[in-house]
């Protein structure tokens, strides 16, 4: 399986809007910062989930981005479905290979479907607690 750059990004920037989620909303420029990502990149990426329920937007100079769901309630699938293809039907016109592949979609669906991002929020801080050496 491979994943875009948006899809990458995408999933950046909604880590650090669930690990930043006290704060109210969040800047790109903040977010671009801490993610080492290009604030242009992410402002083509965020139309993509302004309808989606996903994510909340408020303009102005106090305005920024934040989760529209709990983090609990968001998916590794829901944030991927909006930039990756990776829901399409695959099919190859012959039996045993589409039955194989039919499988192999509803695997990835269940899989991508059971990660939230209360959960990954919680692997990346604990990853940082885990890299720092004295």
């Amino acid at each position: 399986m491979k994943i875009s750059a948006k899809g990458i990004a995408a999933v950046q920037l909604f880590l650090d809007l669930g690990e930043h989620e006290a704060e109210g909303y969040v800047s790109l420029v903040d977010v671009a910062k801490r993610k080492d990502l290009s604030k242009k990149f992410l402002e083509q990426i965020v139309p993509l989930y302004k309808n989606s329920g996903l994510l909340l937007v408020k303009g102005g100079n106090q305005g920024g981005y934040r989760l529209g769901k709990e983090a609990k309630d968001i998916s590794l699938k829901d944030i991927l479905s909006l930039t990756e293809s990776l829901f399409a039907p695959s099919s190859s016109g012959v039996f045993p290979l589409d039955e194989a592949l039919t499988r192999i979609d509803a695997e990835l669906d269940a899989y991508l479907s059971s990660l939230t991002l209360e959960k990954l929020v919680e692997q990346q801080i604990e990853s940082y607690s885990n890299s720092w050496s004295i």
